[in-house]
């Protein structure tokens, strides 16, 4: 691996990442990107769209994680009333316990990798901020917490 380009590495780490955090929450049905629209919706009910512009992801990946979740009763979908156009997605109290149960799951599953204290673990997150930032992922704005 010491000869693999950053990207690679990158790739490499969240791909190993996102599968460990999948298998701890396997049990609540749900995957990551599930826990992450969840995640999204903490605060009310967002339009489609900008859900999907929210998790990094295309309309139609965000409308198939949508069926599994609307079906798991997890996530409801309604017309916007301001605008008969738009579909507004909302967490239901399902969503929010499953959303609950896996941030206990994903905190004790990724502990490891938990420790900002370090000066090293400082260094390696300012850097992914970076990353994120200068990609422009998610219209300049970081899914969750990453300052």
């Amino acid at each position: 691996m010491a000869s693999w380009h950053t990207g690679r590495l990158l790739t490499a780490a969240a791909r190993l990442v996102e599968h460990a955090f999948d298998a701890g929450v396997a049990d609540l049905g749900v995957t990551h990107a599930g826990v992450t629209v969840l995640y999204e919706l903490a605060h009310g009910p967002l339009p489609q769209r900008e859900l999907a512009v929210r998790c990094g992801v295309q309309d139609q990946t965000m409308s198939r994680t949508l069926d599994g979740l609307e079906r798991d009763g997890l996530v409801a979908r309604r017309r916007d009333t301001a605008d008969r156009r738009r579909i507004l997605v909302e967490r239901t109290d399902d969503g929010a316990l499953v959303m609950e149960h896996a941030e206990a799951i994903g905190e004790a599953r990724l502990a490891p990798l938990a420790d900002n204290t370090s000066p090293e673990s400082a260094v390696v997150r300012r850097m992914l901020i970076r990353v994120i930032q200068e990609y422009g992922g998610f219209r300049g704005r970081c899914p969750g917490d990453c300052k």
